[in-house]
């Protein structure tokens, strides 16, 4: 899951790995004020030729597309929480 395009992988929930589909990155575009920017960063695991694994990070909003960025700004904030989950926006 964690190589397929359509999933982010970032630090979102308290801290821990957390899957977002495509689909909700426009809601969390939306409230990206709410969280603290280093959860919004995208993770890739790289594995090295030694065997080790290692966290590439992309920082928040460099990993953003524009066409997520444009639907981010037709969302009014409620339809963004009522996406998104008044839970994961209050746990922020």
């Amino acid at each position: 899951m964690r190589d397929t395009p359509d999933i982010l992988v970032c630090r979102l929930v308290a801290g821990r790995i957390t899957y977002v589909h495509r689909r909700l990155w426009p809601s969390l575009v939306r409230l990206a004020d709410r969280f603290p920017l280093d959860r919004l960063a995208q993770l890739h695991e790289i594995h090295t030729d030694s065997g080790r694994h290692v966290i590439e990070k992309i920082v928040f909003p460099e990993w953003v597309p524009s066409e997520t960025t444009a639907e981010a700004e037709r969302l009014s904030y409620e339809q963004a929480v009522s996406n998104l989950g008044s839970r994961v926006v209050s746990d922020a």
